[in-house]
């Protein structure tokens, strides 16, 4: 099912964004080189999941019955929170690239703005985004998260041990208690 994608480094889809479909479709955020993110993972005590699309790891999946390019401008933009992408990864990353957050909106937070050019660049030099146009997007994209199981997806994984994590790792950099009870 993934092999109809488009692949590009984002660098690529960021500088070429004009040429993303301005229609609904699904999309994957692969990492090329597991190891950069090893460190960090290691932190966290997480796992990366075998998950390949070749040799990138597939590291979060998404979906827009919209447009592909606005949903791609957010996560690719400098503004963590307007991306559950960027804010799972960015909570991953925190401590190994140094990044400084701030609480921003009532479930979300954002990174001051050196920091948000620091996972920006990070973004450009680890990952590359499959993407395709697709009729009925959200639930195509429901259905590759429960068979993909991509690591930094939180809907459709609540129940897994790691989208826990990476919820506790969220609500630290909100400032907000960790009680399991109070995740979201």
């Amino acid at each position: 099912m993934l092999s109809s994608y488009l692949i590009q480094p984002s660098g690529a889809i960021r500088q070429f964004i004009h040429q993303i479909p301005e229609e609904g479709g699904v999309y994957a955020m692969l990492l090329d080189h597991p190891e950069a993110l090893q460190p960090a993972l290691d932190r966290a005590r997480l796992r990366l999941d075998p998950l390949r699309l070749g040799k990138r790891a597939i590291l979060y999946l998404g979906a827009t019955d919209d447009s592909l390019r606005r949903r791609l401008k957010c996560h690719l933009s400098n503004d963590t929170a307007r991306s559950t992408f960027r804010q799972s990864l960015g909570a991953v990353l925190a401590e190994e690239l140094k990044l400084e957050a701030r609480p921003s909106g009532r479930r979300g937070f954002s990174f001051e703005p050196r920091s948000e050019l620091i996972l920006s660049d990070w973004i450009n030099d680890h990952i590359s985004i499959a993407v395709r146009s697709a009729p009925h997007a959200l639930v195509e994209e429901k259905t590759l998260i429960a068979l993909q199981d991509p690591l930094l997806n939180i809907a459709g994984r609540r129940a897994k041990a790691s989208a826990e994590t990476v919820l506790i790792l969220r609500r630290r950099l909100r400032g907000l208690p960790f009680e399991q009870k109070a995740l979201n």
